[in-house]
């Protein structure tokens, strides 16, 4: 589990990294918001859209380790190139969206990879598994802005975002070494992924799918701007570093707590439970934003229940599909509804931004979003 917790820290370090630069790109070279939320747009919608395809290909193929080596590998370019976008001004519009597109392909691979390879080794227990291993991708993304911030800081930002990078691509290395002992399976499971899929478990992945994809709109959507909001509202770009880390310290709790929830009373009241969860912990950190300490400790508990979809999402696939469709059913939930629900998200934000509404009032207009989500889960099965 240390290699692929090593993986999912880094994988979900990048998480934040563009939602931070935001703020730089915004204040120093003075890219405009409109253009870097559609870049937002762009690297979940390849990360959503791809995850289906990696998923079916690592469910036919015994190529783990390599998958998620490459993974990370890519997720290292991009910032690499993000680094070089600062370094050569002229070049920031071209420079910034090729990271995002190299970005959202190098994540499209880590979570349906990751979850499937912990599934089939923990088995019954791979809720906790899961958390465990989710908290350590929570710690990546509560680290990594406050990392950024102080290399930016010492290094400037285009030196910076190149330590940062040259460190992924060392981690890369360890991953893949560190993996190649893991095997997928027997010959006969892995001819079973080459069968179909019945249809009730079809159904059951479009209604799930879904309703994690609105639920998605509203966490990925705030989330990736709310750096830019904290900005707005105290004027400072180091604070808006420092306060995405100390929010996301939340998560580490959350993954290993709703993991393990998810295996006592089952995934689908967990969700239920960390949807309603992350609205009002949002509404209170909307209403007390001015106040630092409150909105901190109310965003702190939102990423505790909102950012809990690693172990509960795939440790329901783990309690509903057959086992040599987890990768597949992983990818469809995670990347569909989860990825590429937030890339809509982002969408929608910049979108509700171009037509001069606030980042303040898209928020509300998210939290609508959530609300809805949470209404629709009645309709998830009860039984497959």
């Amino acid at each position: 589990m240390s290699v692929t917790s090593l993986a999912h820290f880094i994988n979900d370090g990048t998480f934040l990294i563009y939602p931070l630069l935001i703020v730089y790109y915004s204040t120093e070279l003075h890219v405009s918001v409109v253009f870097l939320g559609s870049l937002s747009i762009i690297y979940a919608l390849l990360s959503g859209l791809l995850s289906p395809f990696i998923g079916n290909f690592a469910d036919k193929h015994d190529l783990d380790a390599p998958l998620l080596a490459l993974g990370i590998f890519l997720e290292a370019v991009a910032v690499i190139l993000f680094g070089a976008s600062f370094a050569l001004p002229s070049a920031v519009y071209y420079l910034s969206a090729l990271g995002a597109v190299i970005l959202g392909v190098g994540q499209a691979f880590y979570h349906p990879i990751g979850g499937a390879v912990l599934s089939r080794t923990f088995g019954r227990s791979s809720g906790r598994a899961l958390g465990i291993n989710g908290s350590m991708g929570s710690v990546g993304r509560a680290i990594m802005p406050s990392v950024v911030t102080l290399f930016i800081l010492y290094f400037a930002e285009s030196t910076g975002l190149f330590l940062v990078g040259a460190i992924m691509v060392i981690v890369t290395a360890i991953i893949y070494f560190g993996l190649r002992f893991y095997k997928r399976g027997s010959t006969e499971e892995i001819r079973k992924t080459k069968e179909r899929l019945e249809s009730r478990f079809v159904k059951f992945l479009i209604i799930l799918g879904a309703i994690v994809f609105i639920r998605s709109m509203f966490i990925t959507g705030v989330t990736t701007f709310t750096g830019q909001y904290i900005y707005q509202v105290y004027l400072s770009k180091e604070l808006a570093g420092i306060f995405l880390t100390v929010g996301f310290i939340g998560s580490v709790f959350g993954q290993p707590l709703f993991g393990w929830m998810t295996e006592k009373v089952g995934g689908r009241i967990t969700f239920v439970v960390t949807s309603v969860l992350s609205i009002a912990f949002f509404l209170l950190f909307m209403v007390s934003s001015r106040d630092l300490i409150l909105a901190s400790l109310w965003y702190t508990l939102f990423t505790l229940s909102a950012f809990s979809a690693f172990p509960v999402l795939l440790g329901y696939v783990s309690q509903v599909f057959p086992r040599s469709f987890y990768t597949l059913a992983n990818s469809y939930i995670w990347g569909i509804g989860n990825t590429v629900g937030g890339a809509m998200g982002n969408a929608l934000i910049t979108l509700l931004l171009g037509l001069n509404y606030t980042i303040f009032e898209s928020f509300y207009v998210m939290v609508g979003l959530a609300v809805l989500s949470t209404l629709l889960t009645p309709l998830i099965p009860k039984k497959v």
